[in-house]
């Protein structure tokens, strides 16, 4: 591997500073387009600005549209809204070429922005302010669609040769998870990334632009219903109560399980907060009328796993409480359903990719570059469960406490960091001249 020298990096910073002003309005153009998810707004029309600059940008543009049979599968959120990716390629513009490729992978799809009263910037304004840039997704993660765009842009104008491949793709449907998805997983699916044919893939979310996301907690969303009789209010005796034994659940388990999760934990994730292991009840459906005792209740629940426990141990942690409950109890009669679940992912954080952005951090920063896990699941699963490359990391402008929120905004200065570290990331790994 080839290092950049002290006057190669004066020049990312010169063509970072040319280039930061055009990056800044692309990500406007981004943050203006509603690509609420669900149901999946504008993927079309965002799909293609990016995939237009992208080709502006001298890339070969390919875009991936789903059958409606495939949508129908993957997106049933989706309100029969259509799902499209897009991917470019730039190949080496030098005849000295490595046969390496980085894939930078953004998605485009943005939370609902909420309670509109309580915002005060157009969510979908993307106004500038205070050296900070507002609007929802501007961190979550357009942000990062633009960095990695405008760090390949600044390479060039710095006057650097790529002797290797760069892809960059835009996918939907992040946010609405999925054991498999329209985005990264369909992506996956089809072959376009491959541990064969991929040297690392960058997917550009915002942990925060001082360290390097190397995994993300477990995940397993459901739904247990409880099942009882219905009687008069006035004769509860006569019934069984439905949201009793839901309630019953619930406080053993909090409790119970709540001790065993304390003892779970992972100093890697941040933030702090989310750093053990956790079961939070989520929604509660049960009843009809007052006057009446309900025979069915229904609870839904959140459970988040961290580095080194399995799908199967927590199923079994909760499977455990129920169990005990029936076994004591003939009018304990319940269904656990699950909508959702990944196991956490973990990989090196000592490997190539890992390190040559952890050192890239401390030379645009002059900190040093921490290794974190992230607290929610992203599309890293798909590359390194999926594809079975573990040369994948997580990094991109922005803090994960500005996401999801009212006001949600991306310091500027940290879409440059991000753009300057991506850009030597991208050439310290597919090489140089």
């Amino acid at each position: 591997m080839t290092t950049l020298s002290s006057d190669q990096i004066s020049a990312i910073h010169v063509a970072t500073e040319k280039l930061l002003p055009d990056a800044i309005a692309f990500l406007t153009e981004l943050v203006r387009i509603d690509t609420r998810n669900p149901p999946g707004n504008n993927y079309r029309k965002i799909v293609e600005l990016i995939g237009n600059k992208l080709e502006l940008f001298g890339y070969d543009i390919k875009y991936l549209l789903l059958t409606p049979e495939e949508t129908d599968e993957l997106a049933p959120h989706g309100e029969k809204l259509e799902r499209i990716n897009v991917i470019g390629t730039l190949p080496p513009n030098t005849t000295s070429i490595t046969g390496k490729t980085v894939h930078f992978n953004g998605h485009v799809d943005v939370v609902h922005e909420g309670d509109i009263s309580k915002w005060n910037f157009d969510p979908f304004g993307g106004e500038i302010r205070g050296g900070k840039i507002y609007g929802r997704g501007v961190s979550d993660m357009k942000g990062g669609i633009a960095a990695q765009i405008y760090a390949i842009e600044v390479i060039k104008a710095a006057g650097l040769k790529l002797r290797g491949t760069v892809e960059q793709s835009a996918v939907v449907d992040e946010e609405t998870t999925g054991n498999r998805n329209a985005g990264m997983g369909y992506f996956v699916e089809k072959g376009y990334i491959t541990k064969e044919k991929t040297t690392a893939v960058i997917i550009t979310e915002p942990l925060n632009s001082c360290n390097v996301c190397c995994g993300h907690r477990g995940t397993i969303w459901g739904d247990i219903t409880f099942y009882g009789k219905s009687s008069h209010g006035s004769m509860p005796a006569l019934g069984i109560n439905a949201i009793q034994n839901c309630a019953k659940f619930i406080t053993i388990a909090a409790e119970e399980l709540g001790a065993i999760h304390t003892t779970k934990r992972d100093p890697n994730v941040i933030p702090t907060e989310a750093q053990k292991s956790s079961l939070a009840f989520t929604v509660i459906q049960g009843g009809t009328n007052t006057n009446s005792v309900p025979d069915i209740c229904k609870v839904s629940f959140d459970r988040r796993l961290v580095p080194g426990e399995s799908i199967d141990q927590a199923r079994s942690e909760i499977y455990s409480v129920l169990q005990r409950l029936e076994s004591v109890d003939s009018n304990f009669k319940y269904k656990y359903e699950e909508r959702y679940a990944v196991t956490p992912v973990w990989v090196d954080p000592e490997q190539s990719v890992s390190r040559i952005f952890r050192t890239a951090i401390k030379t645009i920063t002059g900190e040093e570059a921490g290794v974190v896990c992230s607290p929610g699941s992203d599309d890293q699963r798909f590359v390194v469960q999926g594809a079975q490359l573990e040369a994948c990391i997580v990094y991109g402008p922005g803090n994960i406490k500005n996401v999801h929120c009212y006001d949600e905004e991306l310091s500027l200065d940290d879409l440059r960091i991000a753009i300057e570290v991506m850009a030597i990331g991208a050439a310290e790994i597919v090489g140089f001249e």
